[in-house]
């Protein structure tokens, strides 16, 4: 039998229905797309450093920062804080009584040493800034500024810092910076740098121009991380020394180190870190340490001068206001200090001056609610407020509505009048809290105590040091 040619109208229809038939099977087996994944606020935080002075001993030291700005956000919450000057564990110690009632924190002139500045968006956004200080003095503390934006921003600068340690170090133009910026369901950023315009080392036998240390790191949108530091040069004894590279610099840190070493000074070069998390650079290390020679001129002279500082307490012992205010006190807290000074010269000890540093990191880490529902009961009560199983006791017929009128007594079920009671009432709980600024107890003398126990364990610890170092 002959088949017949399809028609063109039969042709058409025939394509369409094997059309429409492909179509649903080709969509049975079509690859299934992916949920696009929720952006985390997360969090996010920097921090940059201009320098910080530390006198250590027997592998315990006590610091001061110039410098430092800190940013974190959390969330929409942004936090920032500048400060000229950190003074540390120092600064709690310089606010404790030594002698005559009086800390040695009061010997410095009102706004000498400035607090820093720190803000919260929490209430809003919030900006705070300070002035420079010290001009034309050996340490001038830099201006101070910090900011922070709801949604979440945060920006902190110290500008214009400049140590001059006669002899030793010179670092002018000093400048550090934070910032750590959440711009929501896009990207977390955090970045931070401090750079000293010029630094001069040993009366300007090593003289470094153009330090930067910088650190950046972002998640979201856009991933990376980044850290680094930077010279623009290096003058040896009047010879330049290319730092372009890693080799170079180390090369001309080399050649500083062969100067500075007979003047007990020694350079080690910052260091790069990364975590998924953090990225950081450390610090220029400045470190003085005694040379021998040194040393053993030290020992000697420490054990002739002692009988002699014995004599002078006990002769000035009598002069005296109070047995806590008197000359002696005063004098024992003048050695304290010398001692510490020198026994950090001495053996083991020395002091590290850290310039620069940089660091930062975010995180998208999701915090739970710990109590894992919104009543922050964990589920305890029943809707109503009431724990299960427990019968409400009868409070009666509710009062009438609206207020009262001028004069009137109140009254309960029944028609019966309220009687106010009369008597002394009883306190639910006593607490004794101190009105100071920073806080703490009522109970005095704490500060005074805590203040001589470090004391005592930094003099203990440089002893036993000391001795150690004398029987081998």
């Amino acid at each position: 039998m002959r088949r017949q040619p399809l028609s063109v109208p039969a042709l058409v229809s025939a394509v369409v229905l094997s059309g429409a038939a492909v179509v649903p099977l080709s969509a049975a087996f079509a690859a299934p797309v992916a949920a696009k994944e929720a952006f985390v606020p997360g969090t996010g935080a920097a921090s940059a450093s201009l320098a910080r002075v530390t006198i250590r001993s027997s592998g315990l030291g006590v610091g001061v920062g110039f410098g430092q700005t800190r940013t974190r956000f959390a969330g929409p919450q942004g936090n920032a804080s500048a400060e000229s000057v950190d003074t540390g564990m120092l600064g709690t110690l310089s606010k404790a009584p030594i002698a005559c009632g009086m800390a040695p924190g009061t010997l410095f002139p009102e706004g000498s040493m400035p607090e820093g500045v720190a803000v919260s968006s929490g209430g809003g956004p919030a900006e705070l800034r300070t002035a420079s200080v010290g001009a034309g003095t050996p340490i001038e503390l830099g201006s101070q500024y910090s900011a922070a934006k709801p949604n979440a921003k945060a920006d902190a600068t110290v500008e214009g810092t400049r140590i001059d340690l006669t002899g030793i170090l010179t670092a002018a133009g000093g400048v550090s910076t934070a910032t750590s910026e959440l711009k929501p369901n896009v990207q977390r950023a955090a970045t931070a740098s401090s750079g000293l315009s010029r630094l001069s080392l040993a009366d300007g036998a090593v003289v470094l121009q153009g330090l930067e240390w910088t650190a950046s790191h972002l998640t979201g949108a856009k991933s990376d991380s980044s850290a680094s530091f930077r010279v623009g040069s290096i003058r040896v004894a009047g010879q330049y020394y290319p730092t372009e590279g890693a080799n170079e610099l180390k090369t001309a840190l080399d050649a500083a180190n062969q100067v500075l070493q007979p003047l007990g000074l020694s350079l080690n070069a910052p260091a790069v870190s990364k975590t998924d998390t953090l990225v950081s650079v450390s610090p220029l290390r400045l470190t003085i340490s005694t040379t021998p020679e040194m040393r053993a001129v030290l020992g000697p002279a420490l054990e002739a001068v002692q009988p002699l500082r014995t004599q002078l307490l006990d002769l000035v012992k009598p002069l005296q206001a109070s047995p806590d205010c008197g000359f002696a006190k005063a004098i024992g807290f003048g050695y304290l200090v010398a001692d510490l000074a020198l026994i950090a010269m001495g053996d083991n000890g020395g002091i590290d001056i850290d310039l620069g540093g940089a660091r930062a990191g975010t995180d998208a880490t999701v915090y739970d609610n710990p109590f894992g529902t919104g009543d922050g009961l964990g589920g305890l009560l029943d809707p109503t407020g009431v724990a299960p199983g427990v019968v409400p006791p009868d409070l009666g017929a509710a009062p009438l509505p609206g207020p009262l009128a001028p004069g009137a007594v109140p009254t309960v079920a029944g028609g019966a009048n309220l009687v106010p009671t009369v008597g002394e009432a009883s306190p639910l709980s006593i607490a004794c809290r101190s009105t100071h600024a920073d806080g703490g107890s009522c109970v005095s003398e704490r500060g005074g105590l805590a203040a001589g126990l470090i004391l005592a364990l930094v003099v203990l610890l440089a002893a036993a040091d000391r001795l150690r170092a004398r029987l081998s």
